[in-house]
């Protein structure tokens, strides 16, 4: 599984936010013990920050015009679906708890282990987040390192090894449950045929109409054209376009020109591989209606896609801005390195909830006992702020 899709994983079984990705403390004591296992008051105050941030996600999706940044904003005066924040936020942090330790023990369970490559990695991602500045701290936080900024806050660096140990160890669990040769592994064809659903791979450039009229590269796409050619010859009108209102700025100007003449224009042929994208169903990049076209189209075919975006100024007047992209749609599933990409992606798109889910069954069968008195010491107002 490539990495960027076992972070995404690790968020969504988690609970991890972000920057957020708890890194929890030395604190010692012992918050909870949840089926005989005690959880530490770093790791605690971990899932604490994170159900804090579901909440304030939660609480923006309730009350999108609540202002959260205001000074005098405590989001323990508010209910989080129909139940007191607090409240709210202390079982979610709970059910985060049970889900770390269904994890882990999910992972003995079926006899897995660590490698040292993977021991490494978390070694030096920890070193790395924990101890080297870090700019988007600074910037957010106002600390130097991510440590400083939860140091800041009770939590530190022994935890942050440990959650993302759990991490690997989830990612662990899903491919020795979900990947080749795993007892609930997914058909390749299956695979596949979401691949070819959710993703569209074409070539695709934007044209300004003051450079030749958008239709007729799509027509010369249809004589035959290369696309790389066809783009090559938009190049060229571009620059010649530029020249020419250089050229007749200098005249009026009665200026001597001394610029590029049209005859000596050069345009290099751009590499396919920088025209090529591709297009995720749910994208809205650059809008639905281009995605949707996008999704329209037969393989092999060679379409001029219209974009309207309509914005409206401070004083209420309205404005429409029109995009014009030539598009040639290519079959997707013809690109083995990319049909072999995007097969993690799907595969823990298809599958990701399903684990997250049996997790969580899992993790609401344990025994939960509380130390109040410890609990009672991690205060929500500090971490939320």
């Amino acid at each position: 599984m490539n990495k960027m899709t076992k972070r995404a994983m690790a968020a969504i079984l988690c609970g991890a936010l972000a920057l957020s990705a708890c890194s929890c403390s030395n604190t010692t004591g012992t918050a909870l013990t949840i089926d005989g296992t005690d959880i530490p008051a770093g790791v605690y105050i971990c899932f604490q920050m994170d159900a804090i941030g579901e909440a304030q996600e939660v609480l923006t999706e309730e009350q999108p015009d609540l202002d959260m940044t205001a000074e005098d904003f405590d989001i323990k005066k508010h209910t989080i679906e129909g139940v007191n924040a607090e409240e709210w936020i202390k079982n979610k942090t709970i059910e985060l708890c049970r889900n770390y330790i269904a994890a882990d023990k999910t992972f003995s369970e079926h006899g897995l282990s660590l490698t040292a490559e993977q021991k490494n990695e978390i070694n030096q991602y920890v070193t790395t987040s924990w101890d080297e500045e870090n700019i988007y701290a600074q910037y957010i936080y106002g600390y130097d390192t991510i440590g400083e900024y939860y140091e800041s806050k009770g939590v530190g660096k022994n935890s942050f090894k440990e959650i993302q140990t759990l991490y690997y160890k989830q990612e662990a669990i899903f491919d020795h449950l979900y990947g080749e040769g795993g007892e609930l592994a997914v058909p390749a064809e299956e695979i596949n045929a979401k691949i070819l659903s959710d993703y569209a791979l074409v070539l695709s450039f934007e044209v300004d109409p003051e450079y030749g009229k958008a239709q007729d590269y799509v027509d010369m796409l249809n004589n035959g054209t290369a696309f790389t050619e066809v783009k090559q010859a938009y190049d060229k009108a571009e620059a010649l376009a530029e020249i020419e209102a250089d050229m007749k700025e200098a005249e009026e100007a009665g200026e001597e020109y001394d610029g590029t003449l049209p005859e000596e224009v050069e345009v290099a042929v751009v590499e396919q591989s920088a025209l090529q994208k591709v297009v995720n169903v749910d994208s809205t990049s650059p809008s639905e209606s281009y995605v949707k076209d996008v999704f329209a189209m037969t393989k092999g075919e060679n379409k001029l896609i219209t974009v309207s975006e309509e914005t409206t100024a401070s004083d209420g007047t309205t404005s429409t801005a029109i995009s014009y992209y030539v598009v040639q749609k290519l079959d997707i599933s013809a690109d083995a390195e990319l049909m072999e990409q995007y097969s993690d992606t799907v595969l823990y798109d298809m599958k990701s909830g399903e684990l997250e889910e049996t997790l969580k069954a899992k993790g609401e069968a344990y025994s939960v006992t509380e130390n109040a008195a410890a609990i009672k010491l991690y205060s929500i107002d500090k971490l939320a702020k």
